[in-house]
């Protein structure tokens, strides 16, 4: 599936500081994190919420909070949106808050709404552990297993493989070493540090303020970024997939706390409430492949993105790609040869952490502004998902 489209535009975009698992943000609601953060968009874009038709949010660990799948409808109604607006929960792996948008804009191109409300959320530190096989009992003796499936590799039920295992053998294929893996992983870091010592996030960070062991907090900043990190400090650590050379936890992201908000309105609304838009969506792609190879999803929805607009790589200025694991990344920048310079311009998942549902929205909002920063024309925002799937969205200054 591919649309090209011109009356949709980003009029407000904020995230919250990526938190630590098990960090400040381990006893915050997920719909919390991300009103704080929706609030602020609203703010900015100096729009009144009861424009608001629909609240769509990427939400894939839903067990994270008591209210479980209606997370996504509180994260609208503690944003202001009016009760009577629907609300929409997406879960596409990675890719769950970059769909969030595309959903969104979906629901303007066809005349649903004129006004959405899309983003992702992800709260992992408050992931229960979980106990198999004992609802209905279990045999006498046998004892009760707690697993925490957050830290524990499992395998895929269709290719009968980890995530982990399934980079591996992409970046073997694609003739990807272990240092070019470690190297880009130090990338992330230096390059987050060079973006926080310029200013780089203060148009789009929220901050949190929270009570945190009986103190009030402020949180400003991502705080899982090792700004002194070396390739020789990622070339000690262990690979974590059993007689494996390449992935290490060190070269992977890590889980993560977060949120953030993209307001994405028509383009009769914008000139209506004389609103100032930040960028355009102009077009987007979604795509399936491999499951074994889904590492691949993005390269794949981006081909089918230039295809559909009839772009070239060099015409895109920045590009935003998910970093589960840097060697999948490291194999998207090489199949698509894209100039590595304008590829996570101020670092990525690696560095930052994956809030599985709130990456691709985090992705969105950075590329959103630093379009604006740079003065530049084109971005394009994608990720691969989990199962065999991608997607890309194509976004242009205004």
């Amino acid at each position: 599936m591919s649309v090209s489209c011109k009356g949709i535009f980003v009029v407000g975009a904020k995230r919250s500081p990526f938190c630590k698992f098990g960090g400040v943000l381990r006893d915050t609601p997920a719909s919390h994190v991300f009103a704080a953060t929706a609030k602020d968009a609203i703010e900015t874009a100096k729009l009144d919420p009861s424009l608001i038709d629909h609240t769509i949010v990427g939400n894939v660990h839903y067990l994270s909070q008591c209210d479980g799948g209606k997370t996504p409808r509180y994260c609208g109604s503690y944003s202001g949106v009016p009760i009577d607006r629907p609300a929409l929960g997406v879960n596409k792996a990675c890719g769950s808050g970059l769909q969030a948008v595309i959903t969104g804009a979906l629901d303007i191109l066809t005349g649903v709404g004129k006004v959405s409300l899309t983003g992702g959320t992800e709260v992992m530190s408050a992931l229960p552990f979980l106990v198999r096989q004992a609802r209905f009992g279990t045999a006498l003796g046998k004892s009760y297993l707690l697993e925490d499936y957050i830290q524990k590799e499992f395998l895929d039920s269709y290719t009968g493989l980890t995530l982990a295992r399934m980079a591996e053998d992409l970046a073997l294929k694609y003739g990807v070493s272990r240092k070019t893996v470690d190297e880009y992983a130090a990338q992330s870091h230096l390059k987050w540090k060079a973006a926080q010592e310029s200013n780089m996030f203060d148009d789009e960070v929220t901050k949190l303020n929270l009570t945190v062991k009986k103190k009030q907090f402020v949180a400003s900043k991502d705080d899982l970024p090792q700004p002194e990190i070396s390739v020789d400090y990622l070339a000690d650590q262990p690979t974590i997939v059993e007689g494996a050379s390449i992935v290490t936890a060190g070269n992977s992201s890590t889980p993560a706390d977060g949120a953030a908000a993209i307001l994405i309105a028509a383009e009769s609304t914008v000139i209506q409430n004389h609103l100032n838009p930040l960028a355009r969506v102009a077009a987007w792609a979604c795509v399936g492949t491999d499951p074994q190879q889904s590492g691949l999803g993005a390269v794949l929805a981006v081909r089918k993105l230039l295809d559909t607009t009839g772009l070239s790589v060099g015409q895109v200025d920045l590009f935003e790609i998910n970093e589960t694991f840097a060697a999948q990344a490291v194999v998207t920048v090489k199949d698509l040869k894209v100039d590595s310079e304008r590829v996570n311009v101020s670092g990525g998942a690696v560095s930052m952490g994956n809030p599985v549902g709130a990456t691709g929205a985090r992705m969105m909002v950075h590329l959103v502004h630093q379009l604006r920063r740079r003065n530049l024309g084109r971005g394009i925002v994608a990720s691969c998902c989990g199962g065999g799937q991608g997607l890309a969205v194509l976004v242009e200054s205004v």
